[in-house]
C-alpha cells in the first residue's frame, strides 16, 4: 500500500512517498501560501517520475503546522477532495513539528520545544513529548515575545529545534537565552505514526488565527 506524505514547511512544500516502511522517494518544491494552487501539479508530476498516478496512492498524512492558514488549508482541503472522488483514499493531519522533534531521537518522556518563526519579533513554540515510545504533542503552542521568549528559556532547558529557514530570525529573538538545533524534519516518522486515518482535515496548527480581533 503506498503512503504519501505532504509536509507544509517554511517556504517549500516536501513530499515524500513510502510503500510500507520503505521510502521510494522524497522531493522538494519551493513554494509559499501564494502558490499553493500549483499542490496538485507539483503531487502530479512527482508521482509521474516514477510512473504512477494519484489513485495509486490510497494512505496520505498530511502535516498540520504549524504554519500558514492559507498553505495548511489548501494541502488538508486537497486531501479532502481526493477522498471524496476516491472512496479508497484515506487521510490523517499531524502535525509536522513531529518530524523536527524526531530528529533529536529523546528519551521515554522526555520534552521537547519545536520553534518557529512567530513574525512580528515573536517566536512560536509548540511542545512536543515521547509517550510510550511515541512522539505527541504536549498541547504547549506558546505565542512569545521577544522579552518574554527570553525569559521564558532562560529558566525552560529543554531541548530545542527549528528549520534552518527559520534560523536567522530565532536568533534574533533568543540573544544566546537559548540553544537550539536546526534539522532537516523526518518525514518517515510522520508517516510511521499509529495514528488512525480519521479523514479529518481540521486538525490544524496555526502560528496565527485566520482572524483577528
Amino acid at each position: 500500500m503506498l503512503h504519501g506524505v505532504l509536509d507544509p514547511q517554511p517556504g517549500r512544500l516536501a513530499f515524500a512517498l513510502f510503500d510500507g516502511g520503505s521510502m521510494l522517494f522524497k522531493a522538494y518544491e519551493e513554494m509559499h501560501p501564494r502558490d499553493a494552487s500549483q499542490v496538485p501539479q507539483f503531487v502530479a508530476s512527482r508521482l509521474a517520475q516514477h510512473q504512477l498516478k494519484l489513485q495509486d496512492v490510497t494512505r496520505w498524512t498530511f502535516g498540520a503546522g504549524p504554519g500558514s492558514f492559507t498553505f495548511l488549508r489548501v494541502v488538508a482541503a486537497l486531501g479532502a477532495g481526493w477522498a471524496v472522488g476516491n472512496r479508497d483514499i484515506r487521510f490523517r493531519c499531524i502535525p509536522g513539528a513531529l518530524a523536527l522533534a524526531a530528529v533529536l531521537a529523546p528519551a521515554e518522556g522526555e520534552k521537547l520545544g519545536v520553534l518557529y518563526d512567530g513574525r512580528n519579533k515573536e517566536l512560536l513554540c509548540f511542545g512536543v513529548e515521547k509517550i510510550n515510545g511515541i512522539l505527541r504533542p504536549t498541547g504547549e503552542e506558546l505565542i512569545l515575545n521577544t522579552p518574554a521568549a527570553r525569559e521564558f528559556f532562560s529558566a525552560d532547558r529543554r531541548r530545542l529545534c527549528a528549520f534552518a529557514a527559520d534560523e536567522a530570525v530565532l536568533s534574533r529573538v533568543l540573544d544566546n537565552s537559548a540553544v537550539f538545533q536546526t534539522v532537516e524534519p523526518d518525514l518517515a516518522a510522520l508517516a510511521m505514526l499509529p495514528d488512525e486515518f480519521d479523514n479529518n482535515a481540521d486538525k490544524m496548527c496555526y502560528i496565527r488565527p485566520a482572524v483577528t480581533a
